[in-house]
């Protein structure tokens, strides 16, 4: 991950320094119009460690419900991790998620304010495009088995509002923030290979991105870096374990899982490109 975030970073940098001849031949030309373009960079999610799985015997839908009271609570007691199980035992441990190259193609407008080569610049951008990221979650029982919720972003789509100033030498500054619309698909595994059933493996589900960049005008084209922090709606996938599940001799129609963290969240940085009309 810190080999790919360094790359991505001296991509910027080496953009914005290539540009800088060019950057008075470009400082006064307003940024308003319309502009495509594409965006290259790195995804890595933050830290889930004290995530876990939590599960209900009474199967009515209120989970955790009957976990702290009666025959087989201390079911999980060998822990959670939040990653992968490698042998299905507390002791092999479990293989972290995943980060990921993330790549898009945007569509934006951009309004400049005044007349001068310098001024406030509000605008709207839509985009989309891919992440390849995986989120997982494991916890172990005493039977012993191990049991994995698994999530995955496939495909991501935002419209975004972006704000902030622009300076004479070209270089604009700008926050920006809106609606996250994605497919996340989901999956489950035990490590005994016991018979289950679930809801809904892939689902299509909303959500909130914010961040900030900064950009540079290069002739028709404009070159920056850009982060961005989205989280997304995943609350309802629920897995009905069935065999040799926990309590299963107190209720033997199973037990359902639901991991406890109900959002898929991930952090990006990007270089952009743009060609402005």
């Amino acid at each position: 991950m810190r080999l790919q975030l360094t790359t991505t970073a001296a991509l910027a940098v080496l953009a914005f320094g290539a540009t800088s001849a060019a950057a008075q031949d470009t400082a006064s030309t307003s940024w308003t119009g319309p502009y495509v373009g594409g965006q290259l960079g790195y995804s890595w999610q933050p830290s889930d460690g004290d995530e876990t799985i939590t599960f209900d015997r009474g199967l009515d839908g209120t989970f955790g419900d009957t976990v702290v009271t009666g025959t087989g609570a201390n079911a999980f007691s060998p822990g959670f991790c939040g990653g992968r199980y490698n042998n299905g035992t507390r002791a092999g441990g479990c293989r972290k998620d995943n980060d990921a190259t993330a790549w898009k193609l945007h569509a934006g407008y951009d309004y400049q304010f005044g007349t001068g080569p310098s001024g406030f610049v509000v605008g709207a951008v839509a985009e989309g495009g891919v992440s390849y990221l995986y989120d997982y979650v494991t916890a172990f029982s005493t039977t012993p088995n191990a049991y994995t919720i698994g999530s995955r972003l496939t495909e991501n789509y935002a419209l975004r509002g972006r704000a902030g100033y622009a300076a004479s030498t070209g270089t604009m500054i700008y926050g920006t923030g809106g609606a996250t619309y994605g497919k996340i698909r989901n999956r489950y595994r035990n490590a005994n290979n016991l018979p289950f059933s679930v809801n809904d493996r892939s689902k299509w589900q909303w959500g909130w991105n914010y961040g900030g960049g900064i950009e540079q005008k290069v002739g028709k084209f404009s070159v920056g870096a850009l982060y961005l922090f989205t989280v997304m709606d995943n609350d309802d996938f629920v897995v009905r374990q069935t065999g040799a599940a926990p309590f299963t001799a107190t209720n033997p129609q199973g037990t359902d899982f639901r991991r406890t963290f109900s959002k898929f969240a991930f952090h990006q940085l990007l270089a952009t490109v743009s060609y402005r009309f």
